[in-house]
């Protein structure tokens, strides 16, 4: 399976199935510890193994964050999924809404599709070559509503999105000096609400994975918008030999021309550019 389009629908199924897992957990699910301590919940797992069984169709690699891909570094890996099964799952567990599952595919180091599902919503959310479109999805997964996020937009770019449960003085020091009023939203729908127009920058200045930001990636930058490597003032590059991302600033098509403002106050700010 290699047309793109086939490959799309598979991401689109695949993370609408999983999303419907964990609604099934939603009420009552069991909750562990990572090595990390980190919470695993038995929604995150039923989700992961929702996504293999429907993207082992593909006949392509995948690298989950519950099942990391074993592969020969010597050797290039030119595709492969990139897997989030339940994003946000601190979230999951407050029951605020704010969880996704999130799913991309990889190629020569970017991602070249992306898909997320909002369960809380029905919310999907997905992007290639062709754009950048979201649907709101009925009870039986029928389509109630689509929209292009390349054609039409909300008009929200005066905030910067901020995460529940990290605090950033160096995010905060760019929003006032940029009036830019503070939104705060769980998991990779941050990205989602940069592609639609409803908030304008997000900055990350701390640790994060790959398989956290590589969906909302390119949902982002197929609905026209950036997501820039802050050391090497370009787009990320995904590569599995490190698992972790740099820091990296998200901005909707509305917001570009904020990219060196905020590279100038991060300076200012005595913030450390570095991978």
């Amino acid at each position: 399976m290699k047309n793109t389009d086939d490959l799309l629908n598979l991401a689109k199924l695949a993370v609408v199935t999983a999303g419907e897992q964990i609604k099934k957990h939603y009420e009552n699910f069991t909750l562990t510890l990572k090595s990390d301590r980190s919470p695993l919940t038995s929604a995150d797992l039923a989700a992961n193994d929702a996504i293999f069984k429907i993207l082992k169709q593909s006949g392509m690699p995948i690298c989950s964050e519950e099942q990391i891909l074993e592969y020969d570094e010597d050797k290039a890996l030119e595709s492969f999924w990139l897997v989030d099964p339940l994003d946000g799952t601190k979230e999951f567990i407050a029951k605020n809404g704010e969880f996704c599952v999130c799913i991309a595919l990889i190629q020569d180091e970017r991602p070249c599709l992306g898909a997320i599902f909002i369960p809380h919503t029905n919310e999907l959310f997905y992007a290639d070559k062709n754009g950048a479109f979201k649907e709101i999805l009925g009870a039986y997964g029928e389509i109630l509503g689509k929209t292009n996020l390349n054609e039409n937009r909300q008009n929200g770019k005066n905030y910067i999105l901020l995460s529940h449960r990290r605090k950033s003085l160096t995010a905060k020091f760019i929003a006032s000096r940029l009036s830019l009023n503070h939104a705060k939203i769980g998991s990779a729908i941050k990205f989602c609400r940069l592609a639609e127009g409803s908030g304008g920058v997000y900055v990350r200045f701390s640790p994060s994975s790959l398989w956290d930001n590589a969906a909302g990636d390119a949902i982002v930058s197929f609905s026209g918008g950036a997501v820039i490597n802050t050391a090497t003032r370009l787009p990320h590059k995904y590569d599995l030999k490190s698992l972790k991302n740099p820091h990296f600033i998200a901005l909707s098509r509305e917001n570009l021309d904020l990219l060196e403002p905020i590279l100038t106050l991060c300076e200012q700010n005595g913030y450390k550019f570095e991978n």
